[in-house]
């Protein structure tokens, strides 16, 4: 939901809207609705991951670099909400550049490209990918035993 929703925003709805008389209220209402079908996703892949984490971690199956890539893939998930969090605080019709330069100078322009939906969709990605790469790292030490 995470990943096709921002998809969808950045490369559908923003683009759309982008000019016309309300694009400020749709957005607003759009993103609204997708933050909450992302905090009802996010609440239950917490709390399954969690279970799953511990279950795994307790089974004797886990090796260490199955906890290398855990700890990597629970990292790069609270920068994640990091980021997410901190947009969120930004204020509410001035665009991320004008923010940025206003309160920090050119250079932390960069830093806020960063922190973009660009970063948050490939953020995403990588830990979906880490979630295969620990399914396939946990079948591969039952299967080895």
């Amino acid at each position: 939901a995470w990943i096709g929703g921002s998809l969808f925003f950045a490369l559908v709805l923003r683009p759309s809207l982008q000019g016309t008389p309300h694009e400020g209220a749709l957005n607003r209402v759009a993103g609204q609705e997708f933050r909450n079908l992302v905090d009802v996703a996010i609440s239950v892949l917490l709390f399954t991951g969690v279970i799953m984490s511990i279950n795994r971690l307790t089974s004797g199956h886990a090796t260490a670099v199955y906890g290398v890539v855990l700890g990597t893939k629970v990292f790069l998930a609270a920068w994640m909400g990091h980021l997410v969090w901190s947009r969120q605080r930004r204020r509410a019709g001035q665009p991320v550049d004008a923010v940025i330069v206003s309160r920090y100078g050119v250079q932390r322009l960069v830093r806020a490209a960063l922190s973009a939906n660009n970063l948050l969709v490939i953020l995403g990605i990588i830990i979906f990918l880490l979630a295969d790469v620990l399914a396939a790292l946990f079948e591969q030490s039952i299967v080895g035993r």
